[in-house]
């Protein structure tokens, strides 16, 4: 039990520290200084920087492509897209320091981080394929893709803004592109 606390310490302060600095800027000295451990105890933990970083997104990251799988298995194409807007974009409300730093730091993105990074845009990808809705052309996937940039990008921009209210706002924007009633 002591393990995993520490394990969700790390976890923590690594979010804190790769939002703060930059996931390229802050060291595993850095993080295992400010959780009070030994940087060996630190590598116990995680065998390296890229394994830490696709603990912390992982779990949010598959949380969206649970989402996107429910919406794609809906029976008609306006509950799928309204599905996978809501559902994508309380994914993002729920994990905000997350999805900022993976929306915000271009650094996160490496060889050394690209099988998780791959994920996160295989599911973005699959989310404007459900948002364009059945046979799209060029425009209406253009308008799915501005769509999801609509709910994402001002999750890490306004962190001060209750969730519920951004939430309902991001909501009414994101679905006025799309022309969802």
């Amino acid at each position: 039990m002591a393990g995993d606390d520490t394990r969700s310490r790390i976890i923590e302060t690594a979010r804190e520290l790769f939002t703060a600095q930059t996931y390229r800027a802050a060291s595993m000295r850095d993080i295992a200084e400010r959780v009070g451990i030994t940087k060996p105890s630190l590598y116990h933990h995680f065998r390296s920087k890229s394994e830490l970083l696709a603990s912390l997104v992982g779990p949010p990251i598959g949380e969206l492509e649970a989402v996107v799988e429910r919406a794609s298995a809906g029976a008609e194409a306006a509950g799928a897209r309204r599905a996978v807007l809501e559902g994508c974009l309380d994914v993002m409300l729920a994990h905000r320091a997350t999805m900022a730093l993976l929306l915000r730091d271009a650094s996160v993105y490496g060889d050394e981080t690209a099988g998780i990074m791959s994920r996160v845009v295989g599911v973005i990808n699959r989310a404007v394929d459900l948002l364009a809705g059945p046979d799209p052309d060029w425009r209406r996937r253009v308008r799915a893709a501005q769509a999801l940039a609509a709910v994402a990008d001002p999750i890490g921009q306004l962190p001060d803004v209750p969730a519920a209210d951004l939430r309902a706002e991001l909501l009414r924007g994101a679905g006025a592109i799309l022309d969802l009633d």
